[in-house]
């Protein structure tokens, strides 16, 4: 019987004990959750109001100076490859780091009299990839120095123009860019050259920091429910490539090449044949807006034409001479607002539908068979052939519930006239007649987060004809995270996927990455 209570006793010890140890953790646990909690509310205090630029350089320059405003950003974006994958055709994949770049920017307005004002923007950009990270794959920036840092007055002033307003009319002369279009693809937007370093990982999420202003006047004019504008362009900006040895070389590029080029000029500012010129008609109806335009521009990226043919070492090489080409544009867009009622388990259902077209006439292309005739038995040929081009896309927007987006835009590419051996043309198929990307796109911010975190997916399949059949798939993963009104992240994954070794997405079959973004404004 004693053993039995000494066995009781131990038992209701144990029991205590246990009931102790259980209630010690349940209060430590609360407390670090507490604490935890706690720190969390701090630092997000402290984010809201961590406003450096505001504080040391906004408000004390919009003090002394009142007439002026002053605003800029911090940005860096890095994208990381998930394979380190050596040789591919031409491109030495060696690194790891496909960009690590670091953009600052400043922008600054003044109002000089009632409708007058000027506004300049100087930016500076630094990409570590060439600094940072090992490697012998990355030397674009022994040949082009604004590869990775931009260095000369032309990129670190952005912007700087003058502008006059009044009820019927805006006129703006000076450096400026100007976008045409909304489209993810650029079917009008054609006024800007654009920084196309990133060459199949560019959206239009990048356009705004990526488009290269250029020297023009644009005058806006407005008359009841119509507007007019007006383009004289008298500079010139070309679109910049991923040149060889660059992180978004693509592998198809020849490493190296016994044919001669010449680079040409350049269309000039002191000339006047040289200046482009752009129109464009705009008119509302209610929920509809629509307009036309026409450009008479230069092509972006130079062709090259051959000149001649010589021998070297016993075997006839082609004299190029790289130049750019005039084409006539012309587009057409609308926009359509509307809300659908009654949807089943949706109820009212907001929806834009928008339509981007243009036609584009004169662009030279590329011509294989020909450069082969000049090459194979001297045949005199420049190489190059005359097409016109059709890019379109329609875009469906919708307002699902949950404060979730969904779109869809079909685009098309055509080459009109299409031969076989030619190359990729303006506004033409992707290396083929014919180019069709159907592109969704998918986005929806999270409840439990105060809607400061959001996700989004989209997809860009592209399959082109008649011959190249399906051409891959473009994958995009992204999180975006709301620190405070000042700092906005993001992580995101894309990914290659399908396609031969020559196709548009299937040459990147090796650059899946991932990337993070980190910016600071004020």
């Amino acid at each position: 019987m004693r053993g039995e209570t000494v066995s009781k006793k131990n038992k209701t010890k144990l029991l205590v004990l246990t009931s102790f140890f259980f209630g010690i953790c349940l209060i430590s646990n609360e407390v670090f959750s507490n604490t935890f909690k706690d720190n969390l509310s701090k630092i997000d205090r402290k984010l809201a109001t961590f406003d450096p630029g505001g504080k040391y350089l906004k408000q004390p320059f919009e003090k002394k100076i009142p007439k002026a405003q002053i605003s800029g950003f911090l940005k860096n974006w890095s994208d990381f490859l998930l394979e380190e994958n050596g040789v591919i055709g031409s491109h030495n994949q060696n690194n790891r780091f496909l960009q690590l770049q670091n953009l600052a920017e400043v922008e600054v307005d003044y109002n000089i009299a009632q409708g007058i004002d000027v506004k300049a923007i100087a930016h500076m950009l630094y990409d570590g990839v060439y600094d940072w990270q090992g490697g012998t794959g990355l030397s674009a920036d022994s040949s082009d120095r604004s590869a990775e840092l931009y260095h000369d007055g032309e990129r670190v002033l952005r912007e700087l123009y003058i502008s006059y307003r009044k009820s019927w009319l805006d006129f703006r002369i000076g450096k400026q860019q100007l976008a045409w279009g909304k489209m993810d693809g650029q079917f009008i937007d054609i006024v800007n050259g654009m920084d196309r370093r990133e060459f199949v990982q560019l959206e239009s999420d990048d356009y705004e920091i990526r488009r290269l202003p250029t020297w023009m006047a644009n005058s806006t004019f407005y008359f009841g429910k119509n507007t007019l504008q007006l383009l004289y362009v008298f500079d010139f900006e070309q679109d910049r490539l991923p040149g060889l040895h660059s992180p978004w070389a693509s592998p198809l590029l020849p490493a190296s090449s016994s044919d001669l080029i010449t680079r040409s000029k350049r269309p000039q500012a002191n000339n006047f044949s040289d200046h482009e010129y752009g129109i464009r008609l705009d008119r509302t109806s209610g929920a509809l807006s629509y307009g036309f335009v026409y450009m008479y521009a230069w092509d972006k990226n130079p062709i090259n034409k051959i000149i001649g043919t010589t021998f070297v070492n016993g075997d006839r090489v082609l004299n190029f001479e790289s130049r750019h080409e005039r084409i006539h544009h012309l587009g057409f867009t609308a926009d359509y607002a509307t809300t659908f009622s009654g949807i089943p388990l949706v109820g009212s259902l907001p929806t834009v539908f928008r339509v981007e077209a243009l036609y584009s006439n004169g662009v030279r292309v590329t011509d294989a068979r020909k450069q082969r005739a000049a090459r194979n038995s001297g045949i005199f040929s420049d190489g190059i052939s005359r097409h016109d081009t059709v890019r379109a896309a329609v875009a469906i927007e919708l307002a699902l519930p949950q404060r979730t987006t969904f779109m869809f835009q079909p685009s098309w590419y055509q080459t009109l006239n299409h031969k076989e051996g030619l190359g990729p043309a303006f506004g033409g198929g992707l290396s083929d007649e014919w180019s069709f990307i159907p592109v969704l796109y998918l986005t929806r911010p999270f409840a439990f987060s105060k809607d400061r975190m959001s996700a989004d997916l989209t997809l860009y399949p592209v399959i082109s004809g008649s011959d190249t059949g399906w051409g891959g798939i473009k994958t995009k993963f992204g999180i975006n995270y709301k620190f405070s009104n000042f700092i906005k992240g993001r992580l995101t994954l894309n990914r290659y996927d399908g396609g031969s070794d020559s196709d548009f997405y299937g040459q990147y079959n090796n650059w899946d990455n991932i990337g993070w973004e980190l910016s600071y404004e004020f």
